[in-house]
């Protein structure tokens, strides 16, 4: 049954247990499955260890070449060694990327639909009768607008095309799992890329970004390749020998929280390296672990004296905050009472996502609000090569404070007294307008063909941008010069700042 079918069911036969709405979070770290349950009108979390109480997996698969079979989860990562391990999924996606696993190329959307397909079989562990009638997936903010169509095809892949209700963002789903929302919140969404934070109005039914910050460089998972690395040194130290990379990631995974913990505080953690040969003790101090933490946590404290705020609330999502230093450093900067914390913070885009399912569907009183989500750039930012064909500096829907790489571009004009050069927005359904339209002052005179130049362009907030324009010159015989211009756009207004 599709989702739309189940939609227009009589209310009484919408309670069928059998029918089951589900709720999908697909993260690049991990990922979790929720249900909305009708009779208690609350969404809850489907165990995905099989009865070890874990209510989210790792996102990765690997194919055992052996066996000519794929595993998931954690076995994927604690038995690396025995097969290919496929890991960031997400991130993957919007690159039309294949991979090679055992001499056959498989295309990233291919292989998210095997990992969906997992996911959902879990359904049937709860009831061997579950019919899905509906999904709702929450997404990673970040994900292009490509990214966005190949997982759709990835659901498709996996057989529940006809299910999935849509993608939600998965500031809606921590939304949507709130018991109420304030006027104002501030949403700390502490994940595997970064921090990222965000003052949210409530008016009207619909939620206004008021501010968005973000740090891609406190990420759980850069957390977790500095405490690889310390595992790395310490196995040298004690061996004389290489790490397996292999063997020390699946280590890391396992014991990675341990340095994290209230009790290496009061005690020091003592870590057994069994995979080594002979196998030895390390012991690692509260001093050695605070000296590793400190980097984030001050960037983590900059972060949030950057918002300079005081909101009604403050939400706290996310994997960072399982690890304890993060929740008592929160709490220097708010009052208890307006903090909003999860036992398991990672579980609530799911959760969320349910809900939003069954409201969509009727199923759930109150009815799905949005985000006016001003988190992402809100049309293509970039140059008119030749007249007639657009190249995009940045892409619709990305982040705004995403770093960029430059641009190079050969000017196929001759260089005289000054160049026009204009930078230009293309809205989604494809209409091109003028940010800007200046003169580039100051370029050597040089032929047509022979002036090469650099294009990068950095936002400021979501509607303000600045690109900066060098030259590069064009070989030896048109040596690059230090010119440099800087121009600044604003949606719907634009102008020169000047030459530096």
């Amino acid at each position: 049954m599709n989702w739309k079918q189940y939609k227009n069911l009589p209310e009484n036969e919408k309670q069928n247990e059998n029918y089951y709405i589900i709720g999908l979070d697909l993260g690049n770290e991990s990922s979790s499955i929720a249900f909305y349950n009708k009779r208690a009108k609350e969404a809850e979390i489907i165990d995905l260890s099989g009865g070890y109480g874990h209510p989210t997996i790792p996102t990765a698969m690997q194919f055992v070449a052996d066996a000519n079979e794929w595993v998931y989860g954690e076995y994927a990562i604690l038995n690396s060694d025995e097969g290919f391990t496929v890991k960031d999924l997400m991130e993957r996606l919007g690159s039309s990327d294949y991979l090679d696993i055992n001499g056959k190329a498989i295309s990233v959307v291919n292989l998210l639909g095997l990992f969906i397909r997992e996911l959902m079989s879990s359904v049937k562990n709860i009831n061997p009768n579950a019919e899905v009638v509906g999904i709702a997936a929450a997404i990673p903010s970040y994900l292009s607008v490509q990214a966005r169509e190949e997982l759709v095809r990835a659901f498709k892949n996996a057989g529940y095309e006809k299910e999935l209700i849509g993608l939600v963002s998965d500031n809606e789903c921590i939304f949507a799992y709130a018991d109420e929302i304030p006027k104002t919140s501030l949403l700390i969404d502490y994940g595997s890329r970064g921090v990222r934070g965000g003052i949210f109005e409530l008016k009207d039914n619909r939620i206004r970004t008021v501010t968005a910050l973000f740090d891609d460089a406190i990420g759980t998972k850069s957390i977790e390749q500095e405490v690889q690395n310390l595992f790395e040194k310490l196995y040298k130290a004690n061996t004389k020998t290489e790490a397996n990379q292999n063997q020390i990631a699946a280590f890391t995974y396992q014991h990675k929280d341990v340095l994290f913990q209230k009790a290496i505080q009061n005690k020091a953690a003592k870590l057994y390296f069994n995979f080594a040969f002979p196998p030895f003790q390390q012991t690692v101090s509260a001093e050695h672990a605070n000296t590793l933490i400190k980097p984030f946590k001050d960037r983590l404290k900059q972060f949030i004296r950057q918002l300079n705020l005081k909101p009604d609330k403050v939400v706290c999502v996310g994997g960072g905050f399982e690890m304890l230093w993060v929740r008592e450093l929160i709490v220097e900067f708010f009052p208890q009472d307006k903090i909003v914390e999860y036992k398991n913070s990672k579980i609530i885009a799911a959760l969320g996502a349910a809900i939003a399912a069954a409201k969509i569907l009727e199923a759930a009183e109150g009815h799905a609000f949005s985000i006016d989500d001003r988190h992402h750039v809100p049309m293509d930012v970039g140059l008119m090569i030749e007249g007639d064909q657009f190249i995009p500096l940045v892409e619709y829907n990305s982040f705004w404070w995403k770093p960029r790489p430059p641009h190079f571009f050969i000017v196929n004009a001759a260089v005289e007294e000054e160049l026009p050069f204009a930078l230009l927005s293309r809205a989604p359904s494809g209409e091109i307008q003028t940010l800007a339209d200046i003169r580039l002052r100051g370029l050597p005179k040089r032929p047509k063909g022979t002036t090469k130049l650099q294009v990068q362009l950095k936002f400021l907030s979501d509607i303000e941008a600045v690109a900066t324009v060098r030259d590069y010159g064009f070989g030896e015989l048109f040596p690059r010069t230090d010119f440099e211009q800087e121009i600044y756009m604003k949606l719907g207004d634009a102008h020169e700042l000047g030459n530096l």
